[in-house]
Formats: C-alpha cells, sequence, structure tokens
C-alpha cells in the first residue's frame, strides 16, 4: 500500500508482446496494407515494413552482425533507419544509437566501450566517417542501412537465446547535461512497455498518426515515437530537418494526430507563426519532453495554435516517469503531471524517510521502461539504485492531487553562507525580465571555498547589466542575486534542445581564464 509520500499508478496493461520483433510481427499480421512509416522519400505498410526488416535482418546477419556482437546506427528519422533498428532488435545485436554527424574520435570511445563494433548508417553518412581524419584506424565494418535490391540470404533468422525480451539491447548515451555522459544499458522488454504506457495513458490507436519531430535517436522520440506507433498500430511520420514551416506543414498535409516534440520546437513554430495561423485541423495530442515546458511557451501555442501541450517527465534510464494529461485541465498548480501506469514513485528525507505530502525531498521511481545498468560503471550504477528504487537526483514535492512537482537538481543547489539556493528559482527570476530569452545558473567556488550565484544569459539587447541585477533584488533574497552575469549570444544545447549545463560552466570558467 502506498503511503504519504509514496504513490502508484496503475500497472501495466494487458499480457501482450514483449519484443519489438514481437510488436510488428503483429502489427503486420493484423494492419498489413495500412501505412507504418511515413518519411519524406519512402511510405512503408506494416507488411512492406515486416518484409524490409526481415530482409535487412538477413543481410546484416550475413556481414557478420549477429546477437553475439554489438553495432552502432547512425540514426536519423527516415525508414531506412527504423529498418535497420528493427532488423537489429529481431537479431538481439547490442544496439547503439549513435548522433548522423559522429565523429572518428567518438567512434573510437564507442568501440572501447563496446569492443569490436559494426557501424550501420546511410552511405553518405558512412563515406564521410570512414574519409574523415582521425588518429587511430576505425577497424569497423561499415554497413549502409538503403535496400541493395537483389537477391538476399535466403536463411531467415529466427533469433537465439541474445534475442530475448530480457536481454541487453539498447545502449543508450544519457544527454550529460549536467556531466559526462553514461550509456545506460536497456532491454527489449523496457521499450516495449513504455510504448504500452504512452499508448494507454493517452489512448493511442491505429487511427492515429504519429508526427515524430524528435530525433528517433533519443528515447523520448523513439519510444513516445516509434515504439507507441508499433504498440498501437499506428502510423508513424518522420520530420527529418526541422523547421517551424515543416512541422506546420507534415500536421497539415499528413493529418497527424498526435504530435511529440520538444520544448524548442514548440516554442519556434509558435514564434514563428503569423497573426492569423492556420490551426492544424487533426491534431488532438501534443506531447513535450526532453527539457522543461515554459510556460510562456504553452501558453503561446494555446493562444496562437491552439495546442494544448502536456508536459512528459522522464529520463534516459527511468523512462517515462509522470505527465500531464488533456483530462487534467489547465490549472496552473499540476506540476509535471501524475505518474504514468504502474511508476511508483518516492519522496524521501536525507535519511531516506518518506515525507509527509507537499513537502520537498529526494525523487525515487521504479518504472517498468527502467535501465538494467550503465555500462562499465557499475559503482555508477550501485549508487543510482536505494533498495531497488532509482535515484532520479531531483528534488520533488507531491500535490494534494497526487501530481508531482520538480523543485530543481538535488546536486545542483548553491551554498552560499550556508545558506542553501536553489537555481530554478534564480533562473526563473532572471527569465521574467522580458528582454532575457534563456538563463542558466549555477554554483561558482570562491576563493575562501564558499560558493556565489553566477549566471548565463541570453538576452535581446539593449540590456544593461545594473537593470538586471536590479531586477533580480525586487525578486529575490540577497544571497539569491547572482553575483555575476554573463552575457553569452547562445547557450550549448543538446539535438532535443536540452541545454548543456556542464559545457555552460565550462565557457564561463574559459572566458575567465
Amino acid at each position: 500500500m502506498a503511503t504519504a509520500s509514496e504513490h502508484q499508478a496503475d500497472g501495466p496493461g494487458r499480457p501482450g508482446p514483449t519484443t519489438l520483433r514481437e510488436l510488428l510481427d503483429s502489427a503486420a499480421r493484423a494492419r498489413p496494407r495500412a501505412v507504418a512509416v511515413r518519411g519524406e522519400d519512402a511510405v512503408l505498410t506494416y507488411g512492406e515494413l515486416h518484409e524490409r526488416v526481415r530482409a535487412t535482418a538477413r543481410r546484416f546477419e550475413a556481414l557478420g552482425v549477429t546477437g553475439r556482437g554489438a553495432a552502432g546506427l547512425l540514426l536519423e528519422n527516415t525508414p531506412d533507419s527504423v529498418v535497420a533498428l528493427l532488423a537489429a532488435a529481431r537479431l538481439g545485436v547490442r544496439l547503439v544509437p549513435l548522433e548522423p554527424g559522429t565523429t572518428r574520435t567518438q567512434l573510437g570511445s564507442v568501440r572501447e566501450a563496446l569492443g569490436p563494433l559494426s557501424v550501420m548508417g546511410h552511405t553518405a553518412r558512412l563515406a564521410a566517417l570512414e574519409g574523415a581524419e582521425g588518429p587511430d584506424p576505425l577497424d569497423c565494418a561499415f554497413i549502409p542501412i538503403e535496400d541493395p535490391g537483389g537477391d538476399t540470404p535466403s536463411r531467415v533468422p529466427e533469433g537465439d537465446a541474445a534475442a530475448m525480451p530480457d536481454a541487453p539491447f539498447l545502449h543508450q548515451y544519457t544527454s550529460g547535461s549536467t556531466g559526462e555522459p553514461k550509456v545506460a544499458v536497456h532491454t527489449q522488454r523496457n521499450l516495449v512497455n513504455g510504448g504500452d504506457i504512452y499508448a494507454r495513458s493517452y489512448g493511442i490507436t491505429e487511427d492515429d498518426r504519429i508526427l515524430a519531430a524528435v530525433p528517433l535517436l533519443h528515447s523520448f522520440g523513439l519510444v513516445a515515437g516509434l515504439v507507441t506507433a508499433l504498440r498501437a498500430g499506428a502510423e508513424l511520420v518522420l520530420l527529418g530537418r526541422f523547421t517551424p514551416a515543416r512541422l506546420l506543414r507534415a500536421l497539415e498535409e499528413h493529418a497527424c494526430t498526435v504530435l511529440v516534440a520538444a520544448p524548442m520546437a514548440y516554442d519556434l513554430t509558435t514564434r514563428a507563426a503569423g497573426a492569423s495561423p492556420s490551426v492544424p485541423r487533426a491534431l488532438r495530442l501534443c506531447l513535450s519532453s526532453g527539457a522543461a515546458l515554459p510556460p510562456a511557451v504553452a501558453r503561446r501555442a494555446k493562444e496562437r495554435l491552439g495546442l494544448d501541450i502536456q508536459q512528459v517527465y522522464g529520463c534516459t534510464e527511468a523512462g517515462v516517469i509522470a505527465a500531464r494529461r488533456p483530462e487534467d485541465g489547465s490549472a496552473a498548480d499540476l506540476g509535471v503531471g501524475r505518474p504514468m501506469p504502474g511508476v511508483r514513485i518516492r519522496v524521501v528525507d536525507e535519511r531516506g524517510d518518506e515525507v509527509a505530502r507537499g513537502e520537498e525531498g529526494a525523487l525515487l521511481v521504479r518504472t517498468p521502461a527502467m535501465f538494467t545498468h550503465y555500462l562499465g560503471h557499475a559503482d555508477a550504477t550501485r549508487e543510482a539504485f536505494a533498495d531497488g528504487w532509482y535515484r532520479t537526483g531531483d528534488v520533488a514535492r507531491v500535490g494534494p492531487e497526487g501530481h508531482l512537482h520538480l523543485v530543481g537538481r538535488k546536486d545542483s543547489f548553491i551554498n552560499v553562507g550556508g545558506k542553501k539556493v536553489n537555481p530554478l528559482e534564480v533562473e526563473q527570476a532572471l527569465l521574467a525580465h522580458p528582454s532575457v530569452v534563456e538563463a542558466v545558473v549555477w554554483g561558482e567556488t570562491t576563493d575562501d571555498g564558499g560558493e556565489r550565484v553566477r549566471a548565463s544569459v541570453v538576452a535581446r539587447p539593449p540590456l544593461p547589466a545594473t537593470e538586471l541585477t536590479s531586477h533580480c533584488r525586487a525578486r529575490l533574497l540577497p544571497h539569491q542575486v547572482p553575483a555575476e552575469v554573463d552575457f553569452v549570444a547562445s547557450l550549448p544545447k543538446s539535438s532535443m534542445g536540452k541545454i548543456r549545463r556542464a559545457a555552460v560552466r565550462t565557457a564561463a570558467a574559459v572566458r575567465r581564464s
């Protein structure tokens, strides 16, 4: 039974497929002529996708890619990439999704972690990688993912023990937004559970058309987009290069009903919308994750395009944790929503004891989509769990209606003369100034071993530093006001638009040196 600070949503749904192969097999049997994947230059029905995946798996196996090996996939939002990923899943390969622009040096680091590696990707990407200069030979097998045509080896791989639902499959790099990225290992069962959670929570069915406007490379795009579409038998529409115009055009041309996008995409799209924009006619559900959704962006999306964006909270390790639902309404006190089906949360104090509802504490979670371990980091894996509960690193509280509210990162609080400063609170104060576009706050070590508040800000000129300081003093306590503000042209971000906080601090230190 859940206590005052332990909360559990309903568990997983009906028994069903536990691997990506089973998801595709089931959908292809049920709806062979229905569109499965729509790219910018190719469309595959479920029947065609099934046959392409089988043929590609045979080709990969003939080239030495088996369930006993590892492969990196230069993963792009294309039907060929989807086919390659599902073929690797069919074989039980240990798969590492890689940025399309991965360098030779980065690839060398992946090889050090996983051992001998095959690298799959579009021909042009592989050619650029092979032709690039580097300190050492790559010693990798390069395999194009485009359909070569002609005959493929006749033996149909039925998979071996490595292709089981609980075997290591997806080796996903964490965002590294607050430090060095690690490789979180997921099983196929984890991924299928994640897709089932989205499908059940939002009523996604075979009648839906899901526009993935985020990279499949990231867990949000992969699970909320591809895996959810497979689980529901829905159509997946892939947006390649993002621009606001391309996103709006795809929504309209393909009558998409579900949009999976990052806050940055919603922000840019709503800013670009004209005075009388065309509201997407079929769109019924907008999901946002990868970073916090600024309230101003949510309001603008509602006012200009009629979009009611649902914030999704999760992480690479645990998958989706909590989210808002359309039935919640638009009240301000919803936080990041309620725990998703099968997710259990606890809010605890420094001793690990549960706190009363409404009080702040460290957030621990258990989810059906939880990773198994960090590759090559046994100590980090042990530190990540407390008696089977994953330590998210977030400070949170649970509201009276069971909604989860994030307060900040536990390891990011700043100690100013013995007083704790929450960087998120300072960032919100900075962003309240109409000229401030983006802001990051952190603690800088002082000569006496203490800390002071420092910020990096992107602002519309002219904005004198004295004006911004006065603005903060009117909204914050004296020890919370930034001691120094750096005005910068831009902040380093991931491809999901998430600010890389560690990189911001490094850049600030370089400017001071």
